[in-house]
């Protein structure tokens, strides 16, 4: 199973309904296994700021198109990413919060930790935790594993 999961940590919606990305983790998946993760940084959660996507347009492109785009409620980031680039084809695209709906309904909560722990799949990322890109990818990529995305 091949799969890249992504998290996009945002600013929240604003005044006009927006949220702005500042972070995005990519946890890559190969033959069932984690073998990369990698993030991006777009100015900071204060400031956040559209030009860097862009500038780093060609070093996260690759590693997210073409291939199954994994992700925990997954509105977010096909949110974003179809505002970058409407034409792009993006996924095909797994929810793992449906997923763990559909396979684990006794779960009382399906918030992204609790579905972790449950699942016995919580990240050891030295110096992360929750609500950071790359962590919730990772997390995100455990889930799907432990369901078996395929």
């Amino acid at each position: 199973m091949d799969f890249t999961a992504i998290d996009f940590e945002t600013t929240g919606p604003d005044g006009d309904g927006r949220s702005e990305p500042w972070q995005l983790g990519a946890a890559i998946v190969r033959n069932s296994e984690i073998v990369e993760t990698r993030e991006w940084f777009f100015g900071t959660p204060l400031t956040p700021d559209f030009e860097p996507i862009m500038d780093q347009w060609d070093d996260f492109f690759p590693v997210i198109s073409g291939t199954r785009l994994v992700a925990h409620n997954i509105a977010c980031e096909r949110t974003i990413l179809t505002r970058l680039a409407p034409l792009t084809p993006w996924g095909p695209w797994t929810d793992t919060l449906k997923l763990a709906k559909r396979r684990c309904p006794y779960l009382a909560s399906f918030r992204l930790g609790d579905v972790c722990e449950a699942l016995g799949c919580v990240p050891e990322i030295e110096g992360r935790t929750w609500h950071d890109g790359l962590y919730d990818a990772v997390a995100c990529a455990e889930i799907a594993l432990r369901l078996d995305v395929g």
